[in-house]
């Protein structure tokens, strides 16, 4: 199996790489199960988190673990775009979205207590991976909607396009497939 290296740190990584598309593979970057690569990772961008950051935001999944760590990190309140509506949601915030790692349409969602945690508040979105550019958009759809701003964007990687406005560790290319005759 084809893999790409990456370092965060000390820490080193193979990632696969797998299709995602018939024209397009990725190196999937996966942190579950990775204690050492999060911690890390989470580490890193703390050093480069903004001073005048209020509340960080990650969206579900791989936002979640992310979010969390730095959070704790640097002593600030989190909250998660859910991928849908939860039962204790009382009048939710809800934007589609569309994403190179996930096949459809999907949806974020805030909760009306989490979007009364962002309104008036400056905003940094954390998530593993940036590519096309979906996640952000529908992020920051979600958050004008609750009335605050995104100051800053965090990823582990980015990937395909280089996004100066992403601070990240990482830029991964995007790898073509094999013609199929």
């Amino acid at each position: 199996m084809r893999t790409q290296s990456i370092s965060i740190g000390d820490v080193r990584r193979e990632l696969p790489v797998v299709a995602v598309s018939d024209t397009v593979s990725i190196a999937f970057l996966k942190l579950y199960g990775d204690v050492e690569l999060v911690d890390a990772a989470t580490a890193a961008l703390a050093d480069r988190l903004r001073d005048d950051v209020d509340v960080i935001l990650g969206p579900e999944s791989g936002g979640i673990l992310l979010a969390h760590k730095l959070a704790e990190k640097a002593g600030k309140p989190y909250r998660i775009a859910r991928k849908k509506v939860r039962p204790n949601m009382a009048a939710p915030i809800r934007v589609p979205v569309r994403s190179i790692g996930t096949a459809g349409v999907q949806e974020l969602v805030l909760g009306e207590d989490d979007a009364a945690a962002l309104r008036g508040r400056r905003i940094a979105v954390i998530d593993e991976v940036v590519s096309s550019g979906g996640t952000l958009a529908a992020l920051d759809a979600l958050v004008g909607q609750a009335g605050g701003e995104i100051v800053q964007v965090l990823a582990v990687a980015t990937e395909g396009d280089e996004r100066p406005s992403v601070t990240s560790l990482l830029h991964l290319p995007l790898y073509p497939n094999p013609s199929v005759a």
